[in-house]
């Protein structure tokens, strides 16, 4: 069978026709690790607002988010807030092709991390740090930015096109010190007990096995306790990041802030807390955060899905 690669020297590897138009955005994508950067995130909102027209399902899925998590918002801010989401996961994807083929002098010369020092004071404790993230528009770049300042492995959920898959997974291994399957419980308790630095990122709805309802925008929400297991069994320091992006195409900022007393003994105490990081941040910045995703799918007993 003959396999899809995107070699590092950009040749496409035994791609059948049916597959010739991932070859394209994969092409695409690593064609604009080399635009200029303003440039880059011009496309990212073009294929951003050409997305808003062609997904309406999608559109819907993130009207409904703003709708539960800004009920004080007028419908006309809602809907500008919606063409600016799409906008900036557009702008995500291409910062993916970046993230994947950017040269890092070149990044280096836009992109810093600030907190640098709430690292390397988890470090001390010579347990491993296990660094929570979330899904961000700009989380890609956000990855890459950590593996050229710490060295760090990553867990990941498989894409559902194998092919993709494939090429993720060789771009993302030639920067993170190993990738990891997001069940592959084993993985990242190696690498934390080894003394590494693993992300995970656990704010997506899988469900109610393993995980617990807690809030999120003053909504119960579906939210994993792995990573409270995880650090109870290791002893592992624990950190919170998140990326930015500066406006005017000015660059990036990886922001990494400290989670002390976590975990504190309470899978749910620690859903709270960890949901909350994330809510300041996006409170902040609404549009940057991933809400094409379901993410209030998974309801209490006698809730009704809000998306149907």
């Amino acid at each position: 069978m003959a396999h899809n690669v995107l070699t590092e020297t950009g040749k496409l590897s035994g791609f059948h026709p049916r597959h010739w138009p991932l070859a394209l955005g994969l092409g695409v994508l690593r064609l604009g690790a080399h635009l200029p950067l303003a440039w880059l995130q011009r496309l990212g909102r073009g294929l951003g607002f050409l997305a808003y027209h062609v997904l309406v399902s999608r559109r819907h899925i993130v009207s409904r988010n703003f709708e539960l998590c800004f009920p004080e918002w007028t419908p006309q801010k809602r809907a500008a807030m919606v063409r600016a989401n799409f906008a900036a996961t557009g702008m995500g994807l291409v910062e993916g092709g970046l993230a994947w083929w950017g040269k890092a002098e070149r990044l280096s010369s836009f992109t810093h991390v600030e907190g640098m020092q709430h690292y390397r004071a988890a470090l001390q404790h010579g347990r491993g740090v296990l660094v929570l993230g979330a899904h961000f528009t700009a989380m890609e770049l956000g990855g890459r930015i950590a593996a050229m300042n710490l060295p760090t492995s990553t867990v990941y959920k498989a894409a559902k096109n194998q092919r993709f898959n494939e090429v993720m997974l060789e771009q993302r291994s030639l920067h993170f010190q190993s990738v990891i399957a997001n069940d592959n419980l084993r993985g990242m308790l190696e690498v934390l007990k080894s003394g590494g630095t693993c992300w995970y990122g656990a704010d997506q709805d899988f469900g109610i096995e393993q995980s617990v309802f807690a809030p999120f925008f003053n909504i119960q929400t579906s939210t994993l306790t792995l990573a409270s297991k995880i650090a109870q069994r290791t002893g592992a320091g624990v950190l919170f990041c998140y990326p930015e992006r500066l406006p005017d195409a000015q660059g990036y900022v990886l922001h990494i802030l400290p989670m002390p007393d976590f975990p504190s003994g309470d899978v749910v105490q620690d859903a709270t807390r960890y949901n909350a990081m994330i809510e300041q941040v996006v409170r902040d910045k609404p549009e940057d955060y991933f809400w094409l995703h379901r993410r209030f799918k998974t309801r209490p007993p006698g809730e009704e899905n809000p998306y149907n």
